[in-house]
């Protein structure tokens, strides 16, 4: 008679091997990790640039390379390049076809915009669709200045002959000087970063400069009382 293995023992012999199996694929794994990492060889540039990647992926700021406060973004901060593209949108926006020009070492920027374009025809009163344009530049202007000390410079162009000091106070292009520099003071803009100058080149345009200054330190020294 052929005798017929019985079914609780065949469970119990099976259960009893499974801690062996896993021991066994515990092992093997083990010295899977063993020979990668006895075959690996760590470098330290790339370990770095992986957890540079990681940082810039969560943080948006490269921590490896540490850049000058003019050229980062950090919170509130924004570098040149940065502050250049927010007035290059400020201007374009409200004027169209500005020109906009950037020096060759690209410390200065300064827009070209027709004297018509800001002011009513042959008087020195601003026009009312260009209130943004003076509001958002003194903004821009001011944001920047409290990381590194701009300036901004309003020279305008009188035609063929410079007004003489006596002729100064009723020429047209220095009360149009004067309703500019209002315009940026009442919007904020310190008094010390502003600079404002007269050109005969007949082009009838106004240059909007924008350029850093070396130090936080007033131009000019201060007349002392007598």
């Amino acid at each position: 008679m052929t005798e017929i293995p019985s079914p609780k023992l065949h469970r119990k012999k099976s259960s009893s091997n499974t801690p062996i199996v896993y021991v066994s694929l515990y092992f093997l794994l083990l010295a899977f990790f063993i020979y990668l990492h006895s075959i690996s060889a760590p470098v330290e540039s790339k370990v770095k640039q992986v957890i540079g990647s990681i940082d810039f992926a969560f943080k948006g700021i490269k921590q490896d390379d540490k850049q000058s406060a003019s050229s980062k973004q950090t919170g509130d901060e924004f570098g040149l390049a940065v502050f250049h593209a927010e007035l290059k949108r400020v201007y374009e926006t409200a004027i169209p076809l500005v020109e906009s020009k950037v020096n060759k070492k690209g410390d200065q920027l300064q827009f070209v915009v027709p004297i018509s374009q800001l002011f009513e025809q042959g008087s020195d009163i601003l026009r009312s669709t260009r209130d943004n344009l003076f509001t958002n530049t003194a903004r821009t202007l001011i944001k920047r200045s409290g990381i590194t000390p701009t300036d901004m410079e309003i020279l305008i162009d009188v035609g063929s002959t410079l007004p003489t000091r006596a002729e100064v106070g009723n020429n047209l292009a220095a009360h149009q000087l004067n309703a500019l520099v209002k315009s940026f003071l009442s919007n904020g803009v310190p008094a010390r970063n502003v600079f404002v100058g007269m050109m005969s080149e007949g082009s009838q345009n106004i240059y909007f400069k924008f350029y850093i200054r070396s130090s936080f330190d007033n131009q000019f020294r201060k007349i002392k009382d007598d």
